[in-house]
C-alpha cells in the first residue's frame, strides 16, 4: 500500500523530469539567422517544429529543424496551425544547437505575410 502511494506521488512529475531546458541543448552565444523555405510545420506539444531548407553559397541545400514554443504559447502570440505552409519563405532568428547539428531554437520568425512574431522560445521562459 505504501509503495502504491509513492508511485502516485511520482507519476505526475514524469513530464517535468523529461522536459529539457534551453541551456541543455542550445547555445545563446551561437545566434543564427536562417532564410529558407518551409518544408514542414509541426504545430504540436510540447514544442512545435519548423523544418526549412536553407540555400548555401555553393548552391546546396541544408535542412534545418527549428524548435519553437508550445502550441499554447504560440497561439497567444498570434500563431495558428496555418501560419506556415510548405513552400513559404521565412526568416528565423535562432540559437544553434550545442551539438553542431542543423538544429536551432527560434526566438523570432518573419512570417510570409511580413509579420515578425515571437517564437515563444524556451530561452525566454515562454509560457
Amino acid at each position: 500500500m505504501r509503495f502504491r502511494f509513492l508511485i502516485f506521488l511520482f507519476i505526475p512529475a514524469l513530464p517535468i523530469l523529461a522536459h529539457h531546458s534551453f541551456a541543455a541543448e542550445f547555445d545563446d552565444k551561437l545566434p543564427v539567422t536562417l532564410n529558407g523555405t518551409v518544408m514542414k510545420f509541426d504545430f504540436m506539444n510540447p514544442h512545435s517544429w519548423i523544418y526549412i531548407d536553407v540555400a548555401q553559397p555553393d548552391g546546396t541545400m541544408e535542412r534545418w529543424a527549428v524548435e519553437t514554443g508550445s502550441t499554447n504559447a504560440l497561439f497567444r502570440r498570434g500563431w495558428r496551425k496555418e501560419s506556415l505552409r510548405p513552400g513559404d519563405h521565412v526568416t528565423i532568428d535562432a540559437f544553434r544547437a550545442k551539438d553542431g547539428s542543423h538544429t536551432a531554437n527560434a526566438s523570432q520568425v518573419k512570417l510570409p505575410d511580413g509579420r515578425q512574431v515571437s517564437a515563444a522560445s524556451s530561452r525566454d521562459g515562454a509560457r
